[in-house]
């Protein structure tokens, strides 16, 4: 990875502390200064110019999405918190990825990574949307382009993984309206497949229309939404000569 400069800011020194511990295992990282409040960090941002910024979203008295309203900043800002419910907010502002009190390592490569894309893609790509669900107990950030299939069941929602599966209490058309317009196309009542995951079809003449997906996985299609998921990744014909 590129060498980037951040910040942290939080209130709590021994947070600070953790969070620093991490990131010895990330040494292209380095830490130009740490703040406990907006101020602290307005200073820092205006002498260091920093890539990156680590932000509690909760500085005591204060709100840690204060700082992104009162200063504008080019770089990728990566909300560390104990607190899961400022994850519509903090993607409604751009933040480049959501870490939950205590970072885990793998986790926070996955953040750097995001948070590398957006410095690197053009302002006017616009980021996957992100949803917060729990997989094998843990609450987990997923991306959207990580997202294989997609499956209502009841009042839950789960969002199927390349090594697992999320679960979320959601609606399935509340996820849906989040997604980029035909990025996923449905195959039955209650479950949606990603486009960009579809290698492959059977043949028309099969009695039930089977997808092939990038990791070898099949899924059938109901008889009912068959047609319009062949028009949607069929090719269209040459023009006629």
């Amino acid at each position: 990875m590129k060498s980037l400069r951040a910040i942290l800011v939080d209130d709590e020194p021994l947070c600070r502390q953790d969070l620093r511990d991490v990131l010895l295992g990330f040494p292209h990282i380095q830490i130009c200064g740490e703040a406990a409040n907006t101020t602290e960090a307005i200073d820092l941002i205006n002498k260091y110019m920093p890539d990156l910024i680590f932000l509690d979203l909760s500085l005591g008295q204060e709100n840690g999405f204060d700082l992104l309203k009162e200063r504008s900043f080019p770089g990728a800002v990566i909300a560390v918190t104990a607190h899961s419910e400022h994850a519509v907010t903090a993607f409604d502002l751009d933040i480049a990825d959501y870490l939950l009190k205590p970072v885990a390592e793998d986790r926070l490569y996955q953040a750097l990574l995001r948070a590398q894309r957006k410095l690197t893609n053009p302002k006017n790509i616009r980021p996957a949307p992100k949803f917060i669900a729990e997989v094998a107990g843990k609450k987990v950030l997923i991306s959207a382009d990580e997202i294989h299939q997609i499956e209502s069941d009841g009042n839950y929602v789960f969002l199927h993984l390349a090594d697992g599966k999320g679960i979320l209490r959601s609606t399935l058309q509340a996820i849906l309206q989040r997604l980029p317009k035909n990025s996923f196309l449905q195959t039955s009542r209650g479950r949606w497949i990603s486009r960009a995951q579809i290698s492959g079809w059977s043949l028309p003449l099969t009695p039930i229309l089977t997808l092939t997906l990038r990791n070898k996985t099949t899924v059938s299609v109901s008889r009912r939404h068959a047609k319009a998921l062949l028009t949607a990744i069929k090719p269209p014909p040459p023009p006629k000569k």
